[in-house]
């Protein structure tokens, strides 16, 4: 009876935990779980629309080009898709393409390389283009990207497709993902049965809608028929299974319920029975499918609240979290009185626990009264942010509570860490007042210079003024016994041509560089895209050359190759995004 009111109480009512209710006043009525759905509708809403935007915007009801007023419109649409390289590519080379794009570090060139693979205009009556369709959805459902991998499927009808069944499956677990139980229950009877289903997955799904709808007796059944067929039983979901029938058996054994041999496959299914059963996830989950796995881990209570604050920074990072709902889930943890004012001691017996100390130290800047005592606060939470690479989260944390801060002379010494916590949440405008108030009390110190510097380098529109900003401040920008910074200025210099006596300093202490070389066939092509102006040819092969690789990382003629065929790609709209990230990378900035 416990499971189907639980499942009642999901679907039928907003009651929540004790511990919650602040959140709902701090995020408006809304609990953590509704603030992590609703972004997760919020990322397939976009999506969808920018698909269906892409597939409307030339073409009639028919799916034929659209012609206007202007008779040449039709012949320049047409070139369009043909420059689609992968509408010409043989499926066999679609499908390394994507193998070697799995891990792309760059922000910018990812996020341009995925609205690429989501918007692609293929005929679904050739099998050949299913099958890149198949293959764009596997890619985006094994990076970790599922919610994308929807979307996609949603956005044809694939009812008579030759991979119906793959895609059912990544449909059935989004819902398990999302916790979307009603749903996964309803949408499991769609399913076919099919030889090539690993581990029982089906029969697992429908035991556990049985004890959902408190049908014991036949999930009871349906388990020991299972159970005589399965040749490996799988120990994990037998634990889940016994809990949830008889939650009296947790007496007898304790939480570490799973085993080493997690299967990929059915760790959605896991998760969601783990949650209902109250029992918690652990690292593994999370090392086993990071990405699509963390939602799952953010929404289940009885997780470790330091890996749900981990899974939730990995999530926020890859833009599937918004800051509200990891706002609401930093202010969740349960720090006593104690604690918070013993900071020196607290921050001493958390010292190995990073994720839970990004909490405390958020904690510690709201509960604060006066805003001098918050801005200290504050300065501490960024400090010890940008010390374990978690800055942009800080900054995008503190944003709203910065924003209540007047601009007054009383907080003059906080100015530049606040003018740069505006400036990384692209607030221009309030980081040039909180800049010109420290100008005008203390003039321009080194103190202020690299603020303004950072600022003039975000609102930099194209690349030569990025150039001019940092030749007039080479000196303050750049640690000049630094080889990689040097040849970084050497290569921005040469490509946009505006130093003919631009020179490397001379080096006999370096002979080779460690940094690789892409293969000359990448390469090769790399250029014939820049010198051809073949934009999509520029972007997958840039990417896959990119792959695994942090900007540093790069060899400086990759870089030089690589930025000279972004200053043309869109009319140079990515290439003032990509040098900031690059700077950021190099730590520059």
């Amino acid at each position: 009876m416990k499971i189907l009111i639980y499942f009642i109480t999901i679907f039928f009512s907003s009651n929540l935990m004790s511990n919650e209710v602040e959140i709902i006043e701090l995020h408006q009525n809304k609990s953590l779980d509704q603030l992590v759905l609703d972004e997760l509708e919020n990322e397939i809403n976009n999506v969808d629309e920018n698909i269906e935007e892409e597939l409307n915007t030339n073409l009639d009801s028919n799916g034929e080009i659209v012609a206007d007023d202007n008779e040449n419109s039709v012949e320049e649409l047409t070139i369009e898709v043909e420059k689609n390289l992968l509408n010409d590519l043989e499926t066999q080379f679609v499908d390394k393409f994507l193998a070697n794009s799995n891990n792309i570090k760059s922000e910018i060139l990812r996020n341009e390389f995925y609205n690429f693979l989501l918007n692609l205009n293929l005929d679904y009556e050739k099998k050949d283009n299913r099958t890149k369709y198949y293959l764009i959805v596997k890619y985006f459902y094994e990076i970790g990207e599922i919610s994308k991998a929807f979307s996609l499927i949603n956005s044809r009808d694939v009812s008579n497709d030759e991979n119906l069944f793959f895609y059912q499956i990544v449909q059935l677990n989004y819902f398990l993902s999302t916790f979307k139980l009603e749903q996964s229950c309803n949408f499991k009877n769609q399913i076919t049965k099919n030889t090539n289903i690993k581990n029982n997955f089906l029969d697992k799904i429908e035991i556990f809608c049985l004890i959902l709808e408190n049908k014991t007796s036949e999930a009871e059944l349906l388990n020991s028929i299972m159970l005589e067929t399965e040749q490996n039983i799988d120990d994990n979901f037998q634990e889940l299974f016994l809990y949830l029938i008889d939650p009296e058996y947790l007496k007898n054994t304790n939480q570490n319920w799973y085993s080493s041999d997690i299967k990929p496959d059915l760790i959605f299914l896991y998760s969601a029975m783990a949650r209902i059963a109250e029992l918690p996830l652990n690292e593994e989950f999370l090392m086993v499918d990071p990405l699509n796995m963390a939602i799952p881990i953010i929404l289940n209570k009885s997780t470790p609240i330091d890996l749900r604050i981990k899974a939730a920074n990995l999530s926020y990072l890859n833009k599937s979290l918004t800051v509200d709902s990891l706002s609401a889930l930093y202010q969740s943890v349960d720090f006593n009185s104690e604690q918070l004012n013993s900071t020196e001691k607290t921050v001493k017996s958390l010292s190995d626990r990073t994720d839970l100390l990004m909490a405390y130290h958020y904690q510690l800047v709201n509960i604060q009264i006066f805003p001098s005592e918050r801005l200290e606060a504050l300065k501490d939470f960024w400090d010890f942010a940008q010390k374990n690479n978690l800055e942009n989260i800080a900054y995008a944390l503190s944003y709203k509570i910065i924003q209540s801060i007047e601009t007054t002379s009383e907080y003059l010494n906080y100015s530049p860490e606040i003018a740069i916590s505006y400036i990384f949440n692209k607030d221009y405008e309030n980081s040039l007042k909180w800049i010109n108030l420290y100008e005008n009390a203390n003039g321009i110190d080194d103190k202020i210079i690299l603020v303004k510097i950072l600022l003039d380098l975000h609102l930099s529109e194209d690349a030569n003024s990025i150039v001019e900003i940092i030749r007039k401040n080479l000196n303050k920008l750049f640690d000049s016994v630094d080889n990689y910074n040097d040849e970084l200025i050497y290569i921005l210099f040469d490509i946009l041509n505006e130093d003919k006596d631009n020179k490397l300093k001379e080096n006999f202490d370096k002979i080779y560089d460690q940094r690789l070389m892409p293969s000359i066939f990448i390469i090769e092509n790399i250029n014939e895209a820049i010198d051809s102006n073949n934009e999509h040819k520029l972007l997958l092969y840039s990417i896959i050359s990119l792959n695994d690789k942090e900007w540093e990382q790069i060899h400086p003629q990759h870089l030089k190759m690589i930025l000279r065929g972004f200053l043309k790609y869109k009319d140079s709209a990515l290439f003032t995004k990509i040098i900031l990230e690059i700077f950021e990378n190099y730590k520059i900035i």
